[in-house]
């Protein structure tokens, strides 16, 4: 496996695809507990909002990866990092399939979302060796395959916990995990140690780019009032599918995520307009789909086509709004890409658990009405990343 010069385009389609994959297979494992938070809780003899904690467990976890894992990715050789984080994430997601208790579970699937953070050392990767007018177009690949993660994992996970039972899901990603990493593995190229700097002093380079940096800070803001959104609406959704007056079964409304698949044919379409048009504008596009979506779901307390409709916007403005703001966050400098990727992934995915912990509660409180309220005051707050901070 030989090393590719940053910043040739020597990107292959092969290269490109495996990396896709690899994103959407790990990506899933943090989103398998949303749409079986019915079924767990019926094992385990809670509510669903209490169950809730396992997705919230999973968001955490994902961003304590980022923090502690990915800024390795600027030393450390890559490819090593994948097969090492895919072997570990397998054995803990069989301890999740296995767990006697939800507190368990909830321990275990927080630390599988530690070490599943594989995507987010492929993207800084793809945006090293992509020309840089092109790497909007080279990430939206890897998103492509997040994106397709996300939402089969909402389908995958209904239809086999219906099937099967939820532990099999879980098992099932065990495997998926191990498989797809471990090829992925033979396919990456090794970039190898690239710098002696110590792993602490990786960590606390960390903060110096959001104070030195504004374009960081605003990428960060819009991206993480849009994850906290789509996060508040997808934690609940299966809740409001399956009860009255919609009814559907977990199966039925774990399909439903099959909507969301449409964003992921339009990551292509997102990362050129990234390239010709700029992050700032297609970044203020997908904050307004966002914005249309949560209006439209207000309907679907009583309309379950206002929910199918809202269901695929939701997706599509997170995925439009993605290409743009990582763009403009991993472009401020392409050889510090890990610790970039960790600072705007960590705001996006702890903006992400307060999303689904804030759902969770309204949802509980004032019911789906509520919950789509609580998203566009989110978004609203995404809104100000569009304001040119100094």
């Amino acid at each position: 496996m030989t090393a590719v010069a940053p910043g040739t385009g020597h990107l292959s389609r092969a290269l490109l695809f495996a990396a896709a994959l690899c994103a959407g297979i790990t990506v899933a494992n943090i989103y398998l507990a949303q749409p079986i938070i019915g079924p767990v809780a019926d094992t385990f003899g809670t509510s669903p909002q209490t169950a809730g904690i396992v997705v919230t467990a999973g968001m955490l976890g994902y961003s304590a990866g980022l923090l502690f894992v990915i800024p390795l990715g600027d030393s450390r050789d890559r490819r090593t990092m994948v097969g090492a984080l895919s072997v570990l994430t397998a054995l803990l997601l069989v301890g999740s399939s296995l767990a006697p208790s939800l507190p368990v579970l909830a321990v275990l699937t927080g630390l599988a979302a530690v070490t599943t953070v594989v995507p987010q050392i492929l993207i800084p990767l793809i945006v090293q060796l992509a020309d840089p007018a092109q790497r909007g177009t080279a990430m939206s690949w890897v998103q492509a395959g997040l994106i397709t993660g996300i939402m089969g994992a909402r389908v995958v996970s209904g239809q086999l916990a219906g099937l099967l039972g939820w532990r099999w899901v879980f098992a099932a990603a065990a495997v998926l995990t191990l498989v797809v990493g471990l090829w992925t593995v033979r396919v990456l190229p090794s970039d190898g140690e690239r710098n002696s700097v110590s792993y602490w002093a990786l960590l606390r380079s960390l903060p110096g780019y959001l104070r030195r940096e504004p374009g960081l800070r605003r990428a960060c803001l819009r991206q993480a009032g849009s994850f906290a959104a789509f996060n508040a609406v997808w934690t609940t959704l299966a809740l409001v599918l399956t009860a009255p007056p919609h009814g559907l079964t977990v199966a039925e409304a774990g399909l439903v995520g099959l909507l969301g698949l449409l964003s992921a044919a339009l990551a292509p379409v997102a990362g050129k307009m990234v390239d010709r048009r700029g992050p700032r504008l297609v970044g203020a596009l997908g904050l307004t789909v966002l914005a249309f979506a949560a209006l439209v779901l207000v309907l679907g307390t009583n309309s379950l086509t206002a929910l199918l409709i809202g269901t695929a916007a939701v997706p599509i403005g997170l995925q439009v709004g993605q290409a743009a703001n990582q763009n403009a966050a991993l472009s401020v400098d392409p050889d510090a890409g890990g610790r970039l990727n960790t600072t705007f992934m960590l705001s996006t995915f702890l903006a992400g658990a307060i999303g689904s912990a804030a759902g969770s509660v309204t949802y509980g409180l004032h019911g789906w009405p509520g919950v789509c309220a609580t998203a566009l005051c989110f978004l609203a707050l995404g809104g100000i990343g569009l304001r040119r901070i100094r």
